[in-house]
C-alpha cells in the first residue's frame, strides 16, 4: 500500500506539471509555445478560468482521487508480484477515468435540462481526454509501484512459513504476530483510501460546477461594470475616489438685475444637442419665457460644466464672439410670454482620450440664478476656453 501512496503522488505531480505546463508555455511562443504543444494535457482551458479559491477546491480533490485511489486500484490490481507493472499501468488509466467520468457527469446533469439528453452529451469530453493522457504517462508510476515487488513477495513468504510453523506448534510466535498487526493496519488504510477517493470523486462535479458559475457570475459583474464605465468617446472612466469640487448649482457670483427681469422662476432654458465646424464646435441655448408676463433680460447666460466623477470641470468661461457665433453684446431684451431668445456657447474640438470631459452641462439665465442641468457628451476637457455670446433676439442657426 505504501508504494501505491508514493506511486499515486507521482501520478498527481503527473496530472499537475503535464496540466500547467502547456498552459503556462503558450503565451511565450515560439519554441516555447510548440514544447507547450507537445506535453500530454489531461486539463481542459475550462479548468484554468475558475476562481482562484474554486481552482484550489477542485485541484486538491482531483490530487485526492489520483492519490488515493490509485493507491487503492494498484493495491487490489496487483497483490502479488506477477503482473504488477501492467496493474498499476492499469491503475492510471483507471484513476484518470474516474476523474474524467465525475466531470463529465457534472456537465451532463447541468446542461441536460437546458440542451437535452443529445446536447448535454455535447457538453462532455474529459474523460477522453484524461485517459488518453493516463495511457501516455500512466506507465511512470507503474514503475515505482512494480518497483522491489520480488522482494516484499519474498519477504512476505518467509513471514507467512514463519506464522505457519507457528501455528503447526500450536505456538503464537512474535513473527506471527506481527504479520497479523502488518495486515490488519494494511487493511484500515485501504478503507481510509477507499473513503478518500470515493468522497472526493463525488465532491469533484460539484466544485467544478460551483466553479464554473462562480467564474460566469464574475464575467457578468466584469462585463456589466465594463458597460457602465466605459466611456464611448474613449475619456477616462468615472472614478469614485478622484478628488474634486461638486458643480456649484448657483454661480458664486451674481449680477444687479433690472425691473422686471427674467429669472429661473419665469424662464426655461432648453439646450439642443452641440453642433460642430471643421474642428469647431457650438452650443445653442435657448431662453423661453414661460410666465403671462414679459421679462427683461440683459447680458450672457451663467455656464459651467461636470466631468464623469461629478466635480466641476475647469474650463474657462469668456464673453465674446467664437467661430460658431458672434456676439452682439449685452443689451436689455424685453421677451414676451412664450417667446424666445438665443446665445450660443463655442470651443475648439480637443481629444478626450484618456481625460476627464464635460459629461454634464450647467446653465442659468444669468450669473446668481438657479441653474439647470443635461447629462452632455462634449470633447470639453480641464484648460478648455469657452465662448459665450449675449443673449440675442434673432436666432444664430437661422430659425
Amino acid at each position: 500500500m505504501r508504494r501505491g501512496l508514493i506511486g499515486g503522488v507521482v501520478l498527481a505531480a503527473l496530472w499537475f506539471v503535464c496540466g500547467w505546463a502547456p498552459f503556462l508555455l503558450q503565451p511565450a511562443g515560439g519554441s516555447l509555445a510548440t514544447l507547450a504543444q507537445a506535453i500530454p494535457s489531461p486539463m481542459r482551458y475550462g479548468m484554468f478560468g475558475l476562481p482562484v479559491p474554486w481552482a484550489i477546491v477542485v485541484q486538491v480533490l482531483i490530487g485526492a482521487v489520483l492519490i488515493a485511489g490509485y493507491a487503492v486500484l494498484a493495491t487490489r490490481l496487483a497483490p502479488g508480484n506477477r503482473g504488477s507493472f501492467a496493474a498499476g499501468w492499469l491503475a492510471a488509466i483507471l484513476s484518470a477515468f474516474v476523474i474524467g467520468a465525475s466531470l463529465d457527469l457534472g456537465d451532463f446533469f447541468v446542461w441536460v435540462g437546458q440542451f437535452g439528453i443529445r446536447g448535454a452529451l455535447g457538453t462532455m469530453g474529459a474523460a477522453p481526454l484524461t485517459v488518453w493522457w493516463a495511457v501516455l504517462v500512466g506507465w511512470i508510476p507503474a514503475l515505482v509501484v512494480s518497483g522491489r515487488r520480488a522482494e516484499r513477495a519474498e519477504a512476505a513468504a518467509a513471514q507467512a512459513d514463519s506464522a505457519e510453523a507457528a501455528a503447526a506448534e500450536n505456538v503464537r510466535s512474535p513473527e506471527a504476530v506481527t504479520a497479523a498487526a502488518a495486515r490488519f493496519g494494511a487493511s484500515r488504510t485501504v478503507v481510509a483510501a477507499t473513503a478518500v477517493a470515493v468522497v472526493a470523486a463525488i465532491a469533484l462535479p460539484f466544485a467544478a460546477e460551483a466553479g464554473h458559475a462562480a467564474a460566469q457570475d464574475q464575467l457578468r459583474q466584469e462585463q456589466a461594470a465594463a458597460q457602465v464605465s466605459a466611456d464611448p468617446d474613449g475619456a477616462a472612466p468615472p472614478d469614485p475616489t478622484a478628488a474634486g469640487d461638486p458643480v456649484p448649482t448657483v454661480a458664486p457670483t451674481g449680477i444687479e438685475l433690472p425691473e422686471g427681469a427674467c429669472t429661473a422662476e419665469n424662464t426655461t432654458i432648453l439646450a439642443p444637442a452641440a453642433d460642430a465646424a471643421t474642428g469647431h464646435r457650438g452650443q445653442l441655448l435657448q431662453l423661453v419665457n414661460t410666465s403671462d408676463e414679459p421679462c427683461v433680460v440683459d447680458g450672457y447666460p451663467d455656464v459651467a460644466y461636470g466631468d464623469q466623477n461629478g466635480h466641476l470641470l475647469a474650463v474657462t468661461v469668456e464673453h465674446g464672439s467664437s467661430f460658431m457665433a458672434q456676439d452682439p453684446g449685452p443689451q436689455p431684451l424685453t421677451v414676451q410670454p412664450g417667446d424666445t431668445v438665443f446665445a450660443v456657447i463655442g470651443w475648439d474640438a480637443n481629444s478626450v482620450h484618456g481625460q476627464l470631459a464635460a459629461r454634464s452641462l450647467w446653465v442659468a439665465v444669468h450669473p446668481g440664478a438657479a441653474r439647470l442641468t443635461w447629462e452632455v457628451s462634449l470633447d470639453i476637457i480641464p484648460g478648455t476656453t469657452v465662448e459665450v455670446t449675449a443673449w440675442q433676439v434673432r436666432n444664430p442657426a437661422g430659425g
